[in-house]
């Protein structure tokens, strides 16, 4: 099944907008980190890639575990910059990266989607802001994210993932 194309430019509409506004409530976060990470994956498999629980495209990403050497999965949000894909390591705005960004910096050779990958971190920095910009086009709760992290002090990484 090949990964949908999702352009952060194009314009959305107003489901789009109302499941963004869902997915920055309480109710929503809440429904994003206990319920959807489950349900996404089994949604994903049986839809062949066509139906998520909400309105955000995201797929499934394979890595390799940092310490364990064991095969991992997380279902994640994402947009395309040309023929790469572009992930943004948020944790909703934890204090800490999330665990699949320990595994693509120790193992980059990763899938997403099913479809073979290799990832590296954006260092520079016009290009981390010019990524993160259009990741908040693709999810305005990334702002919220960015947000909490600025008390922290924590920088969200942002990895572009190129085709293998």
């Amino acid at each position: 099944m090949p990964l949908r194309h999702v352009d952060p430019h194009r314009r959305r509409g107003h489901r789009y907008d109302q499941g963004v506004r869902f997915g920055r409530s309480k109710f929503g976060q809440f429904m994003a980190r206990h319920i959807a990470r489950r349900t996404d994956p089994i949604l994903f498999r049986l839809s062949k890639g066509r139906i998520n629980m909400g309105p955000i495209v995201n797929a499934p990403l394979r890595t390799t575990g940092a310490k364990s050497g064991k095969p991992r999965e997380v279902q994640l949000t994402y947009f395309h910059d040309g023929s790469d894909v572009i992930l943004v390591a948020s944790n909703f705005g934890g204090s800490s990266h999330p665990q699949w960004y320990h595994n693509l910096k120790a193992n980059p050779e990763c899938t997403f989607g099913q479809e073979p990958f290799t990832a590296a971190e954006v260092t520079d920095a016009e290009e981390h802001r010019r990524l993160y910009e259009l990741a908040e086009r693709v999810y305005a709760g990334y702002r919220d994210y960015r947000e909490k992290t600025s008390v922290t002090g924590r920088d969200i990484p942002v990895f572009r993932l190129t085709p293998r």
